[in-house]
Formats: C-alpha cells, structure tokens, sequence
C-alpha cells in the first residue's frame, strides 16, 4: 500500500501543479495567498487548540489557523492543510480507496504535500546546489520555511545523506535519505558539531569518506544546531 517513491512522486506532480495555478514562480511561497489563489478561505482563530484544521462549507474549503510568533509555523500549517484538500486527487491517481486503507493515510499524504509546496521543487533543489545547501542562504531565499524543514528538504535530492537536529545539546532528529545512520553522531559528526555549539559559529569538517557541516541557529534562550552529513565521494559525483 504505501510504496513511499511512488507516493513521493505523486505527491511532486500534485504540487507542481497547484503551484502553477496559484502563479508560483519563484522565491519564497505564501501558503496563505497560495491558499486563496486557489479557492479556499483562509480563517484566523486564537481560541482553536490545533495550528491548522480544515472545514468544508458546501462546495468550499476553509482553512483556519490558529496565529503563533513564528511566522513559519503558520505558513505549515496552511500548506498540511492545503494538503488535506488535495489528498483525494492523489488517491484518485494512485488508485487507492481511502476508505479501505491504512489509518492515517491522509494524514501521511498532507505530510507530503505541505514541504513540497513550501519549497517547490521547480525552484528549491536549484538554489539548493547554487549556493552549495548552505542553510543561512536557503533561508533567505526561502523565508518562509523553517530552518528544519530546509535541511529536511534537503534529503529529497538525489545524494545521499542524514539531517541531525540538536536542541539544548541533544539529539532530537536525525533522519537519513537513500541510506540509514546510526542513532548517535559519528566521531566526526561530534567534533563538528561541538566546535559549532562551543563557538555559536558555522563549522565544517570533510575527509575522505563524509563531508560534514554544522549550522548554529542560536537564540537568547534556546541552542539548536542542524548537521548535514554527505557522502564525500557521492558529493563530488553530484558536482
């Protein structure tokens, strides 16, 4: 049922083409404007629990979005729940009856669909490789999105590699792409990270076999790093 390249590739034709209805050409995306470009209400409400829910009022979609200070929490819920809206088609083109598959599907579809409209594909992994997957500059092109949700994209291009997220010094994510990593750093990965969290300072570090780089993204209370190990060899090729 979920055959995870074919969902993938389903879910990049489907955002590619709400982007172009919604004008998307490049830069950053509004998913509040994208939402309304293509037909649905965009509703704020402080008292709701949820950052985003969905409700259909006859033929039409409304999305309400509870505001929070940072600005990119919005901007993903409204593209989940743009997200929700489109699960149908995907169904429809993959030949699945949601109402016989797994629990949560639609949920795991939303998940797809909300990083593919944020960073589209027609733009993101272009700027990603111009300016070498640097993080601070991705962020500048790419306001909208969150600093994770970036080096998470990150993994859908065809190298090889792993994303670590560490918060307050410890590892709260580390996901790979084509291939697994251990739970923990490698040496390596450590020694890299450490001088960045010590220095509060971009660091690098590349050998023969793992180039390594560390972005700090500090605030007055909070430490978080972001790692993205890649293969040294596969990097080279991808040049």
């Amino acid at each position: 049922m979920w055959d995870v390249k074919l969902w993938q590739n389903a879910a990049d034709q489907e955002a590619n083409r709400v982007l172009e209805q919604g004008g998307y050409i490049s830069g950053a995306v509004d998913a509040i404007q994208l939402a309304r470009r293509i037909g649905c209400d965009v509703i704020f409400d402080r008292q709701q629990a949820a950052r985003g829910r969905l409700k259909r009022f006859g033929k039409r979609n409304a999305i309400f979005l509870k505001p929070d200070q940072r600005p990119e929490r919005v901007q993903w819920a409204a593209c989940h729940e743009i997200g929700e809206t489109l699960a149908y088609r995907l169904f429809q083109q993959l030949g699945v009856d949601p109402s016989n598959s797994e629990p949560g599907l639609r949920e795991h579809v939303a998940n797809l669909l909300a990083p593919r409209l944020l960073l589209p594909e027609c733009t993101f992994f272009a700027a990603a490789e111009s300016v070498c997957e640097s993080l601070f500059l991705l962020k500048e092109i790419f306001s909208t999105a969150s600093y994770e949700l970036i080096a998470m994209r990150l993994l859908d291009r065809p190298v090889p590699g792993c994303v670590t997220v560490i918060d307050q010094g410890r590892i709260t994510k580390r996901r790979a792409s084509n291939s697994s990593c251990s739970r923990d750093f490698l040496p390596s990965e450590r020694d890299c990270w450490e001088q960045s969290h010590n220095r509060c300072s971009y660091q690098e570090h590349d050998d023969e076999t793992l180039q390594i780089r560390c972005w700090p993204i500090h605030e007055e209370h909070w430490k978080r790093e972001i790692v993205v190990t890649r293969s040294a060899q596969e990097q080279e090729r991808s040049v």
